[in-house]
C-alpha cells in the first residue's frame, strides 16, 4: 500500500490545453462588440439629454417671442385707436390648404396643379408660402380646396398630433426631437418646436422643413361639411375662410 502511494505521488501532473486560437479571437471580438455597444448606448442617452435641454430652451425663447410680439399688436392697435386711426394688419405670409373634395371630374390643368400642391387625396392638407405665383395656383384650384391664415395653436396642432417626417422614401411619426436633427442636419431646426417656428415666421428654412414633411392625413371634419360645392362666401366650404381655417382644422385633426 505505502508503495502504490508513492508511485501515484511522483506522477507528473497534466498541463491545461490551451484553448483554440479561434475561440479566443471570438471571445475577444464578442467582447469589443459588447463594449462598443454599451459606449454607443451611454453616448446616445448624454446627445438626448443634451438635446432635451436645447430644445427646452428653444421652446421657452420662441414661447416669449410669440408673447411679445401679440403683446406689441395689442399696443399698436389701442394707440392707433386711440389717435382715430385704424391699423394696418400684417399680411398673412403662410397660408394652410386642405382638399376638400375627390379625384372625380377633375380637369387636368387643376389636376396637375393639385398634384403640385402634394393634395392627391381628399382631406390632405399642406402648408405653403403666400407668393404671387402661389395665390394664382390657389384660385386655379379654387372649387377643390379650403385654405386660410394658420394660427400658432393650428400648425402646433397638425405637427404635434399629425406631423410625419419623409425619411428614405417611408412616412415616418415624428415621436423624436433626434429624428428631427436627424432628418434636416441642421442647427437651425434640431427639434419639433425649431420647425414649428420656421412654419409661423416663414423662416429662411421654411422650404425646406415643409418638403421634409408628409403631407398631413387628417380625419373628414367632427359634424360634416354644409355645401362643398358652394363658395364658403356664399355658405359652402369651398375657397377662402381667412382665420377662420383654424375653427375648420380643429374638427379635422
Amino acid at each position: 500500500v505505502t508503495v502504490s502511494v508513492l508511485y501515484w505521488s511522483a506522477m507528473p501532473a497534466k498541463k491545461a490545453v490551451p484553448a483554440p486560437e479561434s475561440a479566443v479571437k471570438r471571445a475577444a471580438h464578442k467582447q469589443q462588440q459588447t463594449d462598443n455597444f454599451r459606449k454607443a448606448i451611454a453616448a446616445n442617452k448624454a446627445e438626448k439629454k443634451k438635446l432635451k435641454a436645447t430644445a427646452y430652451l428653444r421652446g421657452l425663447k420662441y414661447s416669449r417671442e410669440y408673447r411679445a410680439k401679440e403683446a406689441r399688436l395689442v399696443t399698436q392697435r389701442r394707440q392707433a385707436k386711440t389717435h382715430g386711426n385704424y391699423f394696418a394688419e400684417e399680411k398673412p405670409k403662410v397660408a394652410v390648404v386642405m382638399r376638400i373634395r375627390g379625384i372625380a371630374k377633375v380637369a387636368p390643368k387643376q389636376r396637375k396643379v393639385l398634384q403640385l400642391l402634394r393634395l392627391r387625396q381628399i382631406f390632405n392638407c399642406v402648408l405653403v408660402k403666400l407668393n404671387k405665383p402661389m395665390e394664382n395656383m390657389l384660385r386655379l384650384v379654387e372649387p377643390y380646396i379650403a385654405y386660410g391664415y394658420p394660427s400658432l395653436k393650428t400648425v402646433r396642432a397638425l405637427i404635434y398630433k399629425r406631423g410625419h417626417l419623409k425619411i428614405n422614401g417611408q412616412r415616418v411619426k415624428i415621436n423624436d426631437n433626434k429624428l428631427v436633427k436627424d432628418k434636416f442636419n441642421n442647427d437651425d431646426v434640431v427639434c419639433v418646436e425649431d420647425m414649428v417656428n420656421q412654419i409661423v415666421t416663414a423662416g429662411k428654412h421654411f422650404r425646406t422643413v415643409t418638403n421634409g414633411l408628409w403631407p398631413f392625413k387628417l380625419a373628414p371634419p367632427k359634424g360634416g361639411m354644409r355645401q362643398k360645392r358652394r363658395h364658403f362666401v356664399e355658405g359652402g366650404d369651398y375657397g377662402n375662410r381667412d382665420t377662420l381655417i383654424n375653427r375648420f382644422l380643429a374638427r379635422c385633426i
